[in-house]
């Protein structure tokens, strides 16, 4: 074989080498590629993760903070009357512009005790009241759930059309099981709608009122027969 012969198949070897290398070498590089990128959304999903749960562990803090101060302010409630005042006030108080109405069933018709302190709703109460009878509190804590304006219309909670658009409101009940014990009313302009972390803040403290209200309630009994 000649010299010439020889060197052309060397040059056509190593440039096929080459190439094969080359196509390995490219390979590499996407699968690499490949690799980084689901590194990379891994990272990214483990990232949004941390993040929600931290959000989550923050807004528990602020429930269970918001709860703690509620229910250390209503330790002086020696009466269904001051319990009352005393949930309604803080209510009232601790969470932006809104107004308040705290039902507690009775034998008769329910007692309901308005706190507000917003003089642009101070004619809201008169207009509420009559509608915020014993069918609509059973409704709503045998609901189990948060009741916007919509659901309490379904209940025949019956308060006129122009009131309804002036406020947005939100009714909890106190217990969702047993005979109905009341309903917390939240209630403030139409154009400041309750957001879903206030309502939640407001359900974390139900639980702990009914006992209360079932407490006072058995005081109220044994101090009738005293």
């Amino acid at each position: 074989m000649s010299k010439s012969r020889v060197s052309i198949v060397q040059i056509f070897g190593d440039t096929l080498l080459k190439e094969q290398r080359n196509v390995r070498v490219k390979r590499l590089v996407r699968t690499l590629n490949k690799i980084r990128r689901t590194q990379k959304q891994q990272i990214d999903i483990l990232c949004n993760d941390i993040l929600k749960a931290h959000g989550e562990f923050i807004n528990h803090l602020k429930n269970f903070r918001f709860a703690a101060d509620f229910f250390e302010n209503l330790l002086e409630a020696t009466n269904l009357d001051r319990l009352a005042r005393s949930a309604g006030e803080f209510l009232a108080e601790n969470i932006d512009d809104c107004s308040v109405a705290v039902i507690f069933t009775t034998t008769t018709a329910p007692e309901i005790h308005f706190y507000s302190h917003s003089p642009q709703l101070e004619d809201i109460p008169s207009q509420l009241s009559p509608g915020l009878t014993t069918k609509i509190v059973e409704a709503v804590c045998h609901s189990s759930r948060i009741c916007t304006s919509d659901n309490l219309c379904e209940m025949e909670f019956f308060v006129g059309p122009a009131v309804l658009k002036k406020i947005s409101l939100a009714a909890i009940g106190i217990n969702n099981s047993g005979p109905a014990l009341g309903m917390i009313l939240l209630y403030r302009p139409a154009d400041s709608p309750f957001s879903q972390t206030e309502l939640v803040q407001v359900v974390s403290i139900t639980k702990g009122l009914s006992k209360a209200v079932k407490a006072l309630h058995g005081k109220t009994t044994c101090d009738n027969y005293a």
